[in-house]
């Protein structure tokens, strides 16, 4: 595996330096100095620049902020898998040779690479320098995409609907609700819930906005039965996520909300609601081809409801607008907390900064934050909410004490820890040992059902603190300590593994998650569908990998009974508070924490920042 801080031979002067102290990757260093050549640019400033603006590109950023730049870059993660597991960190990068702001500016804007300002031609030039941030051209024509569309929609004449008709509609659509749950103030606690449903069933572009528990899905039930009300006519709706283990989510918790309610979703009056799917499904994805559906070909839906929103990336979400027809409802559903997508961009964290008006010339907001736990007050949930709002204090206390749910273990993490009797280790075990049992006999819902008992999560992929490490030590425990464990071949009973990559002829997604079963001869792998688990042959999954840990990334969109967090030391460039929140708003009922204190207070001080311009223009437009 290539070393991504390994200094290329042809690296010269700045391009050198930063590549030596491993700021600049091959990559970068390669595409700068190929943008100088093709341009006869030689000014070792404006291609340290380029450079940078790509490696900005690659943690996620839209744009490189030329004035912050000393501050924010951080040294590149080695890929080694068997190494030592040292995690480089965000080292002091003061004494590199950073050009003064000034100079730089100014030799950046004057640079025959860069377009300067808003209004320059669109894609003559590589780089567009827009006040201080720096874009490559595509993200800026992307992320202007996403800006223009975005306020084309809110500039349109809202839906004409009576407000009596849509107060009705809301209350036939609460009450009951309220009733069943036999709260005397249900009412009240579903105040933001109604502001919600009235906000996106009377504008074309909303966002229901909230953390776990907070009832994103029961509104989004709720909505779908008042615009079933008050639709005149056959309305489609269009139910989506980002992947394909958040759309079967997605699916599953609607399906629960609307059942035994007076109004079960399959016999709607008018809607028809399709079964929720990827986005890349929803827009007719042609690999390597961009999408089917565009604005010469847009989607036929009346309504389209996103979940997931904050894995959803700029690119993607360009890709909506575009294909979007004017007069369709546009519903985003998500939590700004999490983290945001692994490819470039924080739309919706952008959005709802910027707090868009719901209409033209509109006091009230588009934007619904739903704050009111309905889930639980429990540990969980204290600890989760001190994270969110940044209080390192309060979340330590609570995990110093320790309540039911909450387990800490303030020690440095390693993967030695399985061993020897820990109570971690015995979790494992023990939930292998009831995924084989029910695996050998042929029952997939409860093989799935224990598989999401419990997850295993790291902050890396790679090192002592990363999900190879440790997936290899769990592996080991179980092959000594569960009979039978792994005999059986690749696709031995009870092996839980995850997909990563679509097949989208058969079902299965990037993200899936499943459990190999046994019957007779022949190993077939459960996936999670509903009540029923669907099974495949393990010949149709083209890529797979055993699963006994996983990223916090890839756990998005998903719920777990316990989770144990594995957090890497300080100087990890990937601790962030929205890591940690993510993580621990996994868990159903406890959450165990691998990591020292200093991690702690290190990801929680520490909010993940991805340059874009998106929240700041939306805001000022």
């Amino acid at each position: 595996m290539v070393d991504p801080r390994a200094v290329p031979v042809s690296a010269t002067g700045l391009l050198a330096e930063f590549a030596r102290a491993g700021v600049l990757g091959a990559s970068a260093v390669h595409l700068a100095q190929t943008l100088g050549l093709a341009s006869g640019e030689t000014d070792q400033r404006v291609l340290l620049a380029a450079a940078l603006c790509l490696r900005h590109q690659d943690t996620g950023s839209v744009c490189l902020p030329l004035d912050q730049a000393r501050a924010s870059v951080t040294v590149l993660e080695t890929p080694d898998d068997d190494g030592p597991g040292d995690v480089p960190g965000a080292t002091d990068t003061s004494g590199l040779p950073w050009p003064p702001i000034d100079e730089w500016l100014d030799a950046v804007g004057g640079s025959r690479l860069v377009h300067t300002g808003t209004q320059a031609p669109a894609n003559e030039r590589p780089l567009r320098l827009v006040g201080t941030n720096l874009y490559l051209e595509r993200n800026w024509r992307t992320e202007e995409q996403v800006r223009i569309g975005l306020l084309e929609r809110l500039a349109l004449v809202p839906p004409l609907l009576p407000a009596e008709l849509v107060d009705a509609a809301v209350e036939a659509a609460f009450h009951p609700l309220e009733r069943d749950a036999g709260s005397v103030d249900g009412p009240e606690r579903s105040i933001e819930q109604r502001q919600a449903v009235r906000t996106a069933a009377t504008t074309w572009t909303s966002v229901i906005a909230g953390g776990p528990g907070t009832g994103k899905t029961t509104t989004v039930a709720q909505l779908l039965r008042v615009l079933d009300s008050l639709a005149s006519g056959p309305t489609t709706v269009a139910l989506a996520a980002n992947t394909g283990k958040a759309a079967t989510r997605m699916q599953q918790s609607l399906d629960n909300s609307l059942t035994g309610t007076g109004n079960p979703h399959e016999h709607w009056r008018n809607l028809r609601v399709d079964r929720a799917r990827t986005l890349h499904s929803l827009l007719g994805a042609v690999p390597g081809n961009g999408f089917r559906r565009n604005a010469g070909n847009p989607m036929p839906y009346d309504v389209v409801i996103v979940d997931e929103m904050s894995m959803v990336s700029l690119g993607l979400m360009a890709a909506l607008l575009a294909a979007l027809p004017a007069t369709a409802r546009l519903v985003l559903v998500g939590d700004p907390d999490q983290l945001a997508s692994v490819e470039a961009g924080a739309v919706l964290a952008d959005i709802v900064a910027a707090g868009l008006p719901a209409g033209p010339g509109e006091a009230t907001s588009a934007i619904t934050v739903l704050r009111y736990n309905h889930r639980s007050s429990g540990a969980i949930q204290r600890l989760a909410t001190a994270i969110r709002d940044g209080d390192p204090d309060a979340a330590l206390a609570l995990l110093d004490e320790q309540p039911d749910g909450l387990r800490f273990v303030d020690r440095d993490p390693d993967p030695t820890l399985l061993s020897g009797g820990s109570d971690l280790g015995a979790e494992l075990v023990r939930q292998a040992a009831s995924i084989r049992t029910a695996a050998l006999a042929g029952d997939a819902a409860t093989a799935l059902s224990v598989l999401d008992d419990h997850r295993l999560l790291c902050a890396h992929r790679a090192g002592r603190y990363g999900v190879s490490q440790w997936s290899r030590a769990v592996a080991q425990i179980l092959r000594h300590d569960v009979p039978g464990y792994g005999r059986d071949g690749e696709w031995y009973a009870g092996r839980p593994i995850l997909v990563t990559r679509n097949a989208p002829d058969v079902g299965i997604a990037n993200g899936d998650t499943g459990v190999v079963m046994l019957g007779g001869d022949h190993a077939q792998v459960a996936l999670p569908d509903g009540d029923r688990p669907r099974l495949r042959s393990p010949w149709l999954l083209d890529s797979v990998e055993t699963m006994h840990a996983l990223t916090v990334h890839k756990s998005q969109g998903s719920e777990y009974g316990t989770v144990t967090v594995v957090l890497p030391p300080p100087s990890s460039p990937l601790l962030s508070r929205e890591l940690l929140y993510t993580a621990v708003t996994r868990a159903r009922h406890r959450v165990r924490i691998l990591g020292t204190r200093e991690s702690v207070v290190k990801a929680i001080g520490t909010p993940a920042h991805r340059a874009t311009g998106l929240g700041e223009r939306l805001g000022s437009s």
